[in-house]
């Protein structure tokens, strides 16, 4: 179940295809469409991947490589059955989680997100119901500061200043119990950095991140894969 939260609360809930559908997700003070696009120069091969069940490639090993292949392969015979994209978001996803209350100064948001080590981190109300997505680019662009020789009086302003009018918001969240298959593929078409993981009222309970389905892909690969 995928859902998107703006600044008045929960404005949709449904599939990851129903919420393909929708075209509202952008920063609050810019219409910024959140478009699927080829970031990296990876998102096709990937989402080609994750849409139609193409497999990774892997290499033809050679007669020395068999014997240490068929081997580990015994050992990982109870792990076939399912591959990474059968996971659940629950298995995956960072937590606790850094939240951020829509009433936090921009310049205390950048030290917070600087100090823990995060590249974005979700917004909450006065309820800890998600509102939103700040990443170190929104208080980046934002916050390059007054120009030299401004008064003390604007320069608090600056530090002051609420992240509700750079963050990323309506934004897009993702239950628990969603398999890693959809939440990869609402990855790519927001081309969000990762997603909220919020309960059933819209409380953010986790994070899942882009590295966080890249490492839960390659501990399912295993070593052949790498031969």
């Amino acid at each position: 179940m995928f859902s998107v939260y703006g600044s008045t609360g929960r404005v949709f809930q449904g599939t990851l295809e129903q919420m393909r559908l929708i075209r509202q997700v952008h920063a609050a003070d810019r219409i910024r469409p959140m478009d699927p696009a080829a970031r990296d120069g990876h998102d096709g091969a990937v989402r080609e991947a994750l849409e139609y069940g193409s497999p990774v490639p892997v290499p033809v090993p050679t007669p020395a490589h068999r014997p240490a292949i068929a081997a580990y392969a015994a050992t990982q015979q109870h792990s076939t059955a399912h591959g990474w994209f059968d996971m659940s978001v629950s298995e995956v996803m960072s937590r606790p989680v850094l939240t951020l209350p829509v009433d936090t100064g921009l310049y205390e948001a950048g030290q917070l997100l600087s100090h823990h080590g995060r590249g974005q981190a979700p917004v909450v109300n006065a309820d800890g119901i998600l509102v939103g997505l700040l990443t170190r680019g929104d208080v980046s662009i934002a916050g390059q500061g007054p120009k030299p020789g401004a008064s003390e009086q604007v320069w608090e302003t600056w530090r002051t200043q609420s992240i509700e009018a750079v963050m990323e918001t309506p934004v897009p969240s993702v239950s628990p119990a969603a398999d890693l298959r959809r939440a990869a593929t609402a990855l790519l078409d927001s081309g969000l950095p990762g997603l909220p993981v919020v309960d059933d009222v819209g409380r953010v309970i986790g994070f899942i991140s882009r590295s966080d389905v890249l490492r839960a892909a390659l501990r399912d690969a295993g070593l052949d894969v790498w031969s």
